[in-house]
């Protein structure tokens, strides 16, 4: 009995064997197939990259983001490096944000999310613009826009405003100002990392200074100039917030 019992244990762990190899040899064998099915696919002309689309420019040309994302008619869509073209696209100046996708099997969409300029820039008789994030855009200027003066020629397009310290004080200082004041700012006059002046609409020159404090030094102009309610004065100084100091015309 006891042999008996050992005699069909061994032919059990034997045919658990034999259906474990034949599992096995199925599960290769179709792997196989399914690799050089793969490959004569992708090989074929039935995935063959045949257009890139590209959605969302305006300031920027179409055929820029095309030559940008070097994506080769014809290669495989299989093996796009679709991730490489989206860095490719948003080193573009203009492109915030870029996102490819294959739309089918032929074609793939590039979708793009432009900076929007919100500051001019003028320096040394060159104009550039200037996005939220402090990323010089293009270059010239749009009617409407603040504009920060600079003693320097400014940084070209895809540079950031920390290229020139000067420059990065002043748009610290027009980010941090509150937007019923920042309408009022018509112009920052930077000619130092530590020497900006704002000029208002009115005409008041403020001596700002350094871009720090700047919550302190917006609520000390703003109760400033509610005081003077309309009185003239030449220029204000809120580099020391604490005190500022205000002079006649």
């Amino acid at each position: 009995m006891i042999d008996e019992r050992i005699a069909q244990r061994r032919r059990a762990v034997r045919e658990q064997r034999r259906q474990h190899r034949l599992r096995r040899t199925v599960t290769l064998v179709v792997l196989a197939v399914l690799a050089i099915a793969f490959v004569v696919v992708e090989r074929s002309d039935l995935v063959a990259l045949e257009e890139v689309v590209v959605v969302g420019t305006e300031r920027l040309a179409v055929d820029a983001v095309i030559e940008a994302a070097d994506l080769p008619l014809g290669t495989s869509t299989l093996r796009l490096g679709l991730g490489d073209a989206e860095a490719r696209v948003e080193a573009l100046p203009l492109v915030r944000e870029a996102t490819a996708r294959r739309l089918d099997p032929l074609t793939v969409e590039i979708e793009v999310v432009e900076r929007v300029p919100a500051v001019n820039v003028t320096g040394n008789r060159e104009q550039v613009m200037v996005d939220r994030d402090g990323v010089v855009v293009e270059p010239g200027r749009l009617e409407g826009l603040p504009e920060i003066v600079v003693s320097r020629t400014p940084p070209p397009p895809g540079e950031q405003v920390a290229a020139l310290p000067a420059l990065a004080n002043a748009h610290r200082a027009w980010r941090g100002l509150s937007g019923p004041l920042r309408t009022e700012v018509v112009r920052y006059l930077a000619d130092g990392p530590d020497e900006l002046d704002l000029e208002l609409a009115s005409g008041v020159l403020v001596h700002f200074g350094r871009a720090d404090r700047v919550d302190e030094k917006v609520r000390a102009l703003g109760a400033v100039l509610e005081d003077l309610d309309g009185t003239e004065v030449a220029s204000i100084d809120v580099r020391a917030p604490s005190t500022p100091v205000i002079t006649p015309p």
